[in-house]
Formats: structure tokens, sequence, C-alpha cells
């Protein structure tokens, strides 16, 4: 498509759902060797750039999981099992402190529907559990005391919930009451994440032409697709998930929070609208990254977090690398190769956040604690 046609394409598509796309997003656009590059008036917020000088933090895969040698679950898995009966928050954040991070996130839920906390709105929590604390709490007051900020990961699909499946309207108001103790309970948030639309998201999907030639081509095609994907995720995921009323209680409770909802490494680095930050799920090379897009009428900045995992022995469908603990995986990443993810987001102007997997004892496998500690070195 000529770069003309594929201005007026988007800009024929108006406002849709509350996502403007006209000319004035693709023309601040001009190609550079390292990708597009944006409008340089256009500016992080003050709360944008405050989460950006965060730069480097730890991601916390734990839960139900870690207790049965998997990576995802139904929500069927016996509670019983959850135990960390050496959990030292203390020890996390010290090591992430000696590595130079600066921020935690962690897994409140993930997609099998275990909640770290006691959450009034589910029984398959950590009350249920011979452990019985609450594990954000503890997490809260190390971070605290080690001068790290929190952030929160919370998975949106929920195979535990049985109305999930059988009652949305039932189902939507217990997501938004986890939510809401999970914003209101733990002090200041500095990210929440969100994950796992796609369940709700059946339409805009499309694979990437990988026929097309030249690189400017290829671009200009890559980000109608992207426009297109944004366009379909307004008229249907957003809609299903309620995410603009999420977003404004979030907001309300924790202002200076950024807000991010996962857009899968099908689409990375798409806002999913409304957010305040992007997901660049296991970006490990300096790719091409539109940060300037066209939102409530006027063009935005949406600043980028990079995530991958210290683990580089995964299985058949997570090859690239396991995100929660198994005992049998003491693969690791080595210094040198988490300083290269570093320049790679340094590169990219993004944050890193990188992925240990707690043992079901609740404690840092010996292999990530030192790689990590070693960048303080």
């Amino acid at each position: 498509m000529k770069r003309r046609n594929f201005i007026k394409k988007t800009a024929s598509a108006g406002l849709l759902s509350g996502v403007l796309i006209n000319s004035s997003s693709a023309s601040t656009l001009s190609k550079g060797s390292k990708g597009l590059i944006q409008n340089p008036d256009v500016k992080p917020t003050v709360a944008q750039k405050r989460w950006m000088d965060l730069g480097f933090g730890m991601f916390i895969h734990f839960g139900i999981n870690t207790y049965y040698d998997v990576e995802w679950s139904e929500g069927d898995l016996d509670v019983s099992a959850f135990n960390p009966k050496k959990i030292d928050t203390d020890l996390w954040c010290q090591t992430a402190k000696k590595a130079g991070m600066k921020y935690l996130v962690i897994t409140t839920k993930h997609h099998d529907g275990f909640c770290l906390w006691p959450s009034k709105y589910s029984d398959y929590t950590v009350a249920a559990s011979p452990f019985k604390q609450d594990v954000l709490q503890m997490l809260a007051k190390s971070a605290e005391k080690y001068d790290l900020k929190l952030g929160f990961y919370f998975s949106l699909w929920d195979r535990y919930d049985p109305l999930y499946d059988t009652d949305w309207d039932g189902f939507m108001k217990n997501m938004k009451g986890q939510i809401e103790e999970l914003v209101t309970g733990y002090g200041p948030l500095c990210e929440f994440w969100m994950d796992g639309f796609w369940k709700k998201q059946k339409s805009g999907w499309t694979k990437k032409n990988k026929e097309i030639e030249g690189e400017a081509n290829k671009q200009e095609k890559d980000l109608e697709r992207d426009f297109d994907f944004i366009q379909a995720w307004r008229n249907e995921g957003a809609y299903w998930w309620q995410m603009d009323t999420i977003y404004q209680m979030i907001k309300s409770h924790q202002p200076q929070c950024m807000v991010m909802n996962n857009s899968t490494t099908a689409y990375p680095g798409v806002p999913l609208h409304p957010v305040d930050i992007r997901s660049g799920e296991k970006y490990t090379d300096v790719k091409a990254d539109k940060k300037v897009w066209n939102w409530l009428g006027q063009e935005t900045y949406f600043p980028l977090q990079i995530e991958t995992t210290m683990s580089v022995k995964g299985n058949e469908k997570f090859p690239s690398g396991n995100w929660f603990w198994h005992a049998n995986d003491h693969s690791v990443r080595s210094k040198e190769s988490i300083q290269e993810l570093l320049d790679t987001a340094g590169k990219m102007e993004a944050n890193l956040l990188l992925n240990v997997g707690i043992s079901d004892q609740g404690l840092l496998r010996k292999e990530d604690k030192e790689a990590l500690e070693s960048l303080g070195s």
C-alpha cells in the first residue's frame, strides 16, 4: 500500500469507540535506522516519567502453579499444597536492591484464579491454604523497608470462578471487587498490569505479512495492522471487560499508578486503551517502537516495558524460559545476558522487568540470586 493511501485509510477511520486514528498519527512518523521516530514535542507526563525513571524491576511469579510443576493451570489444583514454610520477602527485596532494581511486580492472581491475598470475592486464596498469610502484605512491608516501589500483575481471565462461563455480570462484579481490594489495601502502587484479555477478544487477530519487501513498507503495514487491532479491541474486548470503568476506578484510588494491559506477543507494544504504559514481552533485541499514539483526539506518549525471565530453559509452550519455579530447572541468564537486556531496554527507552520464579519454600532460586547480585559487583 502506498503511503498516501495508508494515511488516507487511517484518516477515514475517524473516531471509533474512543480511538481517533487520523493523518496526524502518521504524519509525525519518519523512518530511521532503528525504526519509527516520533514527534519530539510529545512528552511523557510527570507520572509516566517518574515510572520511566525506575528503569529496572523484578517480576515475581508465585502461586498455586509453583507447587504442581506447571506454568498454567485450570483452577482445579488443590489449595492445600500452598505452604511456603521459609518465605522471606525481605530477601527477595535485598536481592532486587543489590541488582540495581527499583521496583517489584508480583502475580497477585494468575489465570488459574488463585489469589495471593485473602480476597472476600473468592475461596481460592491463601486464606484457604495451610499458609493462611497475606503474601502481598508481606511483600508491601518489605518493599517499603528496602525503598522499592511495588506493582501488581492481575489476570482478568479466571479459570476458578464458575461465573466466568455462566454469569458475566456476576463475574465482573467479583473481578472489579478484587481489583478494588488490590488498589486500596497495599499502599501506593507504581504499576497495575492486567493480562488475559484475549479470552474475550474474538476479532482483530491477523498474522504479520512476512512476504512484504522493504523495511519501510513492512513498518507501514505492521502499523496498519496495529491500528486495526486497537479498533477491534475498542469495539469488543474493552466493552466486555468494562475497561474504561476499571481504568477510572484504579486511577481514582491510585492516580500515580501506571495501568497496563498486556497486548500479548502477537501485538507487542500496542496500547490497549485506556492505559498509561505498554507491554513488550520478550523483546530481547532492539525493535522499531512507536511511542506516540492518538488517544482521545490527541497525540499521547506511552512508555514501554520489556518483560522476560531469568530461566532460559522452558517447555514446549514456553521454550524460551519458565516463569514459575520448577524444581528441575536450574538454567539462568548470565550476568552478560542481563546486561545485554538492559542495553536493549536503554536503546528502546524502555523499562526492563526481569522475572524470577519463587520456590515452593518461598525463596529465590540460588541461580537467580547469584546472577542478579553479580550485577552490583
